[in-house]
């Protein structure tokens, strides 16, 4: 099975849940990169703002062709409880997507709000089947239970 992780990643913990996952089931990596600049000031409340109310931004790579991937897992932080611009690009960005199986984590250090039900929203909306999602806590990072859950949202490769 050929595994696509897609991630967008500001602190560096969802790039080390990706790392990780990628490494436990031989995934690909795939990072996205948000191309908008802004001050260190108004950054965390743009983002934010963003986040809310569902917006799009200009990513790198601006397209992603996921045609060779059997299942492809997105990752974003939480901003404003919901899941980043620059994935929601990302989603939007893909070619080759229809009917592909996927599964979203988020990394949040409060609360994860509605990231799940976004994710959902989103991945649906391509026409992609998701079978599954989880949230993870920063203080949970390297919580091996926690990892192990996520490999477990993976289908087994021998199916």
């Amino acid at each position: 099975m050929k595994i696509g992780i897609i991630y967008h990643s500001e602190s560096g913990n969802t790039r080390h849940v990706a790392q990780h996952l990628a490494w436990a089931c031989d995934g690909h990596l795939i990072e996205v990169y948000d191309r908008a600049s802004y001050s260190r000031i108004t950054r965390f409340l743009m983002w934010c703002k963003k986040a809310r109310s569902e917006e799009k931004t200009e990513i790198e790579p601006a397209t992603i062709d996921v045609t060779d991937y059997d299942l492809l897992v997105f990752g974003s932080p939480v901003w404003a409880f919901k899941p980043t611009p620059a994935i929601h690009s990302a989603i939007d960005a893909l070619t080759g997507c229809q009917g592909k199986k996927a599964i979203a984590f988020s990394t949040h250090g409060g609360r994860p709000g509605h990231a799940n039900e976004t994710f959902k929203q989103w991945i649906e909306s391509r026409a992609m089947n998701l079978i599954g999602v989880i949230a993870v806590h920063q203080k949970d990072i390297e919580n091996e239970k926690i990892t192990r859950e996520i490999i477990s949202l993976v289908p087994s490769t021998k199916s």
